[in-house]
C-alpha cells in the first residue's frame, strides 16, 4: 500500500473540498426528511452523488481537470481506508474496491447525463435507481432532484480555484433544510 500513501500526498490540496463535500452529503435532512437510507449504503450513495457532481464540474474546465482527478483519487483512497477499517482483508478488498470505483464513475456519468437532459424525469429516475435503491416516495425524489440541480448549478458558477480550496458555493450546505416549504409539505 506504499503507492496509496504517495497518492494521498498528491491529493492533499483537494482535501478541504472533500471534507466540505462530505459535510454536504451528511446533512440530516437527507436521511430524516427525504427518505435516503440512514445506513452505510445510504450515506455512501449521498457521498458518491455530491463528490461526483464536484468531479464532473471540475472536469469541465482545463484548469480543474487535475483537481477532478485528485478528488476522485481522494474519494477512492477514503473508501479503501474505510473498507480496511470495516475489516476487509487484501483478498476481498481489491474486488470490492473495483466495484466501488465502477459504481462511482457510473453514477457520476449517469447523474451528469441526467442533469443535461431536458426531461426532468431522467434525473428523478437516476436518483431512484442509485440513491434510493429502486423505490422512494416521489415527493422525496422531487425534493432531492431540486437539491441536486441547485447544487450542480452553484458548483458551475463557482470558480475552480475557490472549489479546490474547499469553498463550496454559499447556500449549498444549507440549500435544503427542514424549514423549506417543499420539505415541510412532506410532513403533512
Amino acid at each position: 500500500m506504499v503507492f496509496g500513501l504517495f497518492r494521498r500526498k498528491t491529493s492533499a490540496h483537494v482535501a478541504p473540498l472533500y471534507e466540505e463535500l462530505m459535510r454536504a452529503s451528511r446533512q440530516p435532512v437527507f436521511y430524516a426528511k427525504l427518505g435516503v437510507s440512514d445506513s452505510v449504503e445510504g450515506r455512501f450513495e449521498m457521498l458518491m452523488l455530491v463528490v461526483g457532481l464536484a468531479v464532473h464540474r471540475l472536469s469541465q474546465e482545463a484548469a480543474g481537470r487535475e483537481a477532478a482527478r485528485k478528488l476522485s483519487e481522494l474519494f477512492i483512497d477514503d473508501m479503501e481506508r474505510s473498507m480496511r477499517e470495516i475489516g476487509y482483508d487484501d483478498s476481498g478488498l481489491k474486488r470490492r474496491l473495483k466495484k466501488v470505483v465502477g459504481a462511482f464513475y457510473g453514477r457520476t456519468e449517469a447523474t451528469a447525463a441526467a442533469l443535461a437532459s431536458d426531461e426532468p424525469s431522467v434525473l428523478a429516475n437516476t436518483l431512484v435507481r442509485n440513491v434510493y435503491a429502486g423505490a422512494a416516495d416521489p415527493r422525496h425524489v422531487a425534493c432531492l432532484a431540486d437539491y441536486v440541480r441547485d447544487f450542480a448549478q452553484r458548483l458551475a458558477e463557482t470558480p475552480v480555484e475557490k472549489l479546490t480550496a474547499g469553498a463550496l458555493p454559499s447556500g449549498t450546505s444549507s440549500s435544503i433544510s427542514a424549514g423549506d416549504p417543499a420539505i415541510s409539505d412532506l410532513e403533512t
